[in-house]
């Protein structure tokens, strides 16, 4: 799939004015723009990283809980605690 017109103005729009000039050759401006894109690529991954490392987590513990809450409301079926009352 080739890139048209829009799509290296989208690209010009997102790298903000950043100096890189077109020689004319599509691979010498691929290269050029994955080169800037690199570093972008890396802060982004660094940063979504521990979130996605939590959302993980909280995926995993999920089926915990919830087996933890249904074994309490077996034990506590009134809602309240047994000693409560004494």
């Amino acid at each position: 799939m080739a890139l048209t017109k829009s799509d290296l103005k989208k690209i010009e729009e997102l790298l903000n004015g950043q100096d890189i000039r077109f020689s004319g050759k599509l691979d010498d401006f691929e290269v050029k723009i994955e080169a800037k894109l690199y570093k972008f690529r890396s802060e982004f991954f660094e940063k979504i990283d521990p979130i996605l490392k939590e959302v993980t987590t909280a995926r995993e513990e999920r089926p915990l809980i919830e087996n933890r809450i249904e074994a309490l409301e077996e034990i506590h079926q009134t809602g309240t605690h047994s000693l409560a009352t004494i």
